[in-house]
């Protein structure tokens, strides 16, 4: 994220307990941080008499990104049929995409944003390192070559996006994106190992459904790092590819299973025409 503005928080309450005894104390709290096209900051640091501690902000924040930090009511599983897409959640998405709230993810296509974490710029995608790899040295101020074997690349995390902004998710996906999805594997796992020296067989290269934003992207991650790779939401590339090569439509065709949080607006959307099919039965 290039640094445009900096964002300062000052007042806070913290709470703590002594002697078996809730405590409130107000505090100071300085917070620098870069504030980009993501609305995202990664982390800042702030300090009070309770020491120092990372926090994630985001402004503005989506109804989605609000109900993924609420506290959780559950999860449920979803069988999400093809009538079931085509009918809640396909709406659902182009009501998103539409509202433009992803105009964030074009300025980090056309380099004007996050431009300093840019590992390929090919003609249908972007190879990023993902904001998720806290530990990765900083991108504005550490050179590339010394990210080389870097001990950081334990947590490695990076992030390849498509241009074709019409590829929203895994369902979109057809034989004709194949040419596309190889040639973000191969140039990504290529990257990783120039720039991090890390081998194609260490690295999972997968794509979320349901993913954290709905223009299509894959994840490149360490096999030591499991983070977002759930069975019941991650799918390795190389089944996609295999899949698509059996069937153009099979991501149009199938039927696909999903853990969902309760309470966020797709689920209750989901729930409600659950309820509203079973009435009308």
């Amino acid at each position: 994220a290039s640094p445009s503005s900096e964002l300062r928080a000052h007042a806070g309450t913290i709470n703590s307990m002594e002697n078996g005894e809730k405590k409130s104390k107000e505090a100071k709290i300085d917070v620098n941080a870069e504030k980009d096209a993501t609305s995202s900051i990664d982390t800042a640091s702030a300090t009070s008499n309770f020491g120092a501690f990372d926090i994630e902000l985001i402004s503005p924040a989506s109804a989605y990104q609000i109900s993924r930090a609420m506290p959780s009511l559950g999860h449920v599983l979803v069988h999400e049929t093809p009538e079931l897409y085509n009918t809640v959640v396909q709406p659902y998405i182009k009501s998103i995409v539409d509202s433009g709230s992803l105009s964030w993810i074009q300025n980090v296509i056309e380099g004007k944003k996050e431009k300093e974490r840019l590992l390929v710029d090919h003609a249908d995608f972007i190879i990023n390192v993902d904001t998720k790899w806290r530990s990765h040295p900083p991108p504005l101020t550490t050179p590339q070559k010394e990210w080389y074997n870097h001990p950081s690349t334990v947590d490695l995390y990076c992030l390849g996006i498509a241009k074709d902004s019409d590829i929203t998710c895994i369902r979109d996906l057809r034989k004709e994106h194949v040419l596309m999805l190889k040639d973000m594997e191969k140039e990504g796992l290529d990257a990783i190992k120039t720039v991090y020296g890390v081998e194609r067989d260490q690295i999972r290269v997968f794509v979320h459904y349901q993913p954290q934003f709905y223009h299509f992207h894959v994840h490149f991650t360490r096999l030591e790092n499991e983070i977002g790779c759930a069975v019941e939401r991650g799918h390795l590339m190389g089944d996609i590819l295999q899949n698509l090569d059996m069937d153009s439509e099979y991501y149009g065709k199938r039927i696909i299973t999903y853990k969902l949080k309760k309470g966020t607006p797709l689920q209750n959307l989901i729930e409600n025409h659950s309820s509203e099919s079973k009435a009308n039965v």
